[in-house]
């Protein structure tokens, strides 16, 4: 799928996208919060932000750092842009971007979040998106990804056979194995989770720039 067709896709889906996240990717992006450990002044930036529910926790909870977050889809900002405002009282760090091309210069972020976003993108892109989160992040930074994982074999082959017909009904996302990308773009895995809520699964890797593995759980 091509970036215009995931963002009209998103900006159709963000209305209800929110009720979706909060059934099945809660867990995960608790979980993907707890392994990043953020600290206080670090500087923080999300991909992706969608409705923002994870972002504003950050932004909750950077003491004296600052917290930077973009999307694809302008839909989707906008509901982040309110939760912001309402949760917060600021919305000023929330911008539009492409993940491929971020607005930012090297070695600018100490953490950098990716929730349900690489599993949207062709294998190519993949590369290229964690090839650029590698750029900003610091030499020694913290990515902490979270993607669709392998379903159960049933669930798993009713929705690739879905996926293969009409991918937008499933928001255009698929299960991936992302480490083996994250190795040819320079980073290695530090800790990979599987977590399953309302019987769907995710996968959530926090990663540094370079280096090796030192094993997973």
């Amino acid at each position: 799928m091509t970036a215009r067709q995931i963002a009209r896709i998103y900006d159709t889906l963000a209305p209800v996208y929110g009720l979706w996240a909060e059934l099945t990717e809660t867990r995960a992006r608790r979980r993907a919060l707890e392994l990043a450990d953020v600290q206080a002044g670090e500087i923080v930036l999300e991909v992706a932000v969608g409705t923002g529910k994870l972002f504003s926790s950050l932004v909750r909870g950077a003491a004296a750092g600052k917290c930077v977050g973009v999307d694809l889809s302008s839909g989707m900002l906008r509901r982040a842009q309110h939760r912001l405002a309402a949760e917060v009282g600021d919305s000023c760090n929330l911008c539009r971007a492409d993940a491929v091309r971020l607005p930012f210069p090297d070695a600018r972020f100490d953490v950098l979040f990716n929730c349900y976003m690489l599993d949207l993108l062709p294998e190519e892109e993949i590369v290229r998106a964690l090839r650029e989160f590698r750029r900003v992040l610091k030499p020694s930074g913290r990515l902490v990804l979270v993607i669709m994982a392998t379903q159960s074999r049933l669930l798993n082959a009713a929705w690739m056979a879905l996926y293969r017909r009409a991918p937008v009904l499933l928001g255009g996302c698929r299960p991936v194995e992302v480490a083996p990308m994250l190795a040819e773009a320079g980073c290695s895995v530090h800790r990979q989770e599987r977590i399953t809520e309302c019987r769907f699964r995710s996968t959530v890797i926090l990663a540094r720039p370079g280096g090796s593995a030192r094993g997973s759980a």
